[in-house]
């Protein structure tokens, strides 16, 4: 009799702790912000011919920036008002935001305490500790960390996609401009009836162009994931005057773009994320990091316009 009241004493218990780790996993109590919203033009000079200009962005992001879509909305708002007040905005303009500005939508609604990771290795066990389903899968199936990395990211799949899709097209729409809305790392990415879908597929890295009403202009772009030199692939549009190719590579160590035009193959300056932002990219090689070192400081984001003159 004895032991089985020690039995049940031991299950209460187990189911107790059990209990309350999972309430406490599921909290997430507001947290204090503070986001440095500040924007620095690297303008050249408009030519006399110019008709039109390409912005590109180089937004410096932090993890917090990533906790809701409306922070990372703020971030990106104050770099286009600078832009507008710098007179790089007007109706003709392509914006243009780096590779994985989308991919890191996975940190939304996570615990505080993985905003304030330090090491890639902080990042992985607070994900684990604020997912349990995550994390029972992980020890269920062993994943290593490569894969632990892809199992979260497929996890929320769905609403990054969606996530990306509304911020970026109201983006486009508030500020009257055609915006190149960078990439987002998705399982098997599908464009259905104008909306952004993941699938069950291999990862694919993704990159939708938004009109200036808001709606998604030409095709869903995706490519083998991870980046390799021989795929063959690239992102082709059209835009006022202009006919562009979006060039992407690693081989500056992390992921980066260029814009190239057609009829001249004139090469805008390269294109990347700025600030920290250290979560492993799954399935990529450990030396591939999102964020050059290079670029993890400064004085906010970066606006480069790039004033071509058409044919």
């Amino acid at each position: 009799m004895k032991l089985r009241l020690s039995l049940f004493a031991l299950l209460l218990l187990a189911l107790t702790g059990l209990t309350l780790f999972l309430s406490w996993a599921g909290q997430r109590p507001p947290s204090h912000y503070l986001s440095d919203l500040r924007s620095q033009v690297l303008d050249s000079p408009r030519p006399p011919a110019a008709q039109a200009n390409l912005l590109l962005i180089r937004p410096q992001l932090y993890p917090a920036d990533y906790q809701h879509p409306q922070r990372l909305r703020l971030k990106l708002a104050a770099a286009l008002d600078r832009a507008r007040q710098a007179g790089l905005l007007q109706g003709d303009t392509l914006v243009a935001l780096p590779e994985h500005i989308g991919t890191w939508l996975l940190a939304r609604d996570e615990k505080a305490e993985f905003y304030q990771a330090r090491t890639r290795q902080e990042v992985r066990d607070w994900l684990l500790l604020g997912n349990p389903l995550l994390a029972t899968r992980a020890l269920l199936q062993n994943l290593d960390a490569a894969r632990l990395d892809e199992a979260l990211l497929r996890m929320k799949a769905k609403q990054m996609a969606r996530d990306y899709q509304q911020l970026f097209a109201d983006l486009a729409r508030d500020y009257r401009v055609t915006l190149l809305a960078g990439s987002i790392l998705l399982p098997e990415p599908q464009l259905v009836d104008g909306q952004l879908r993941s699938g069950d597929g291999a990862l694919r890295n993704a990159s939708l162009v938004f009109a200036s009403d808001g709606a998604v202009l030409g095709e869903l772009y995706s490519e083998p994931w991870p980046w390799r030199a021989t795929s063959g692939q690239t992102q082709r549009l059209e835009v006022g005057p202009w006919r562009l190719e979006v060039e992407r590579d690693w081989h500056a160590g992390h992921p980066q773009s260029r814009l190239r035009l057609l009829d001249s193959n004139l090469r805008s300056p390269p294109l990347y994320l700025r600030g920290r932002l250290d979560w492993p990219i799954g399935g990529a090689t450990r030396h591939i990091r999102l964020i050059p070192e290079d670029a993890t400081d400064g004085q906010g984001s970066q606006l480069l316009g790039f004033w071509p003159t058409p044919p």
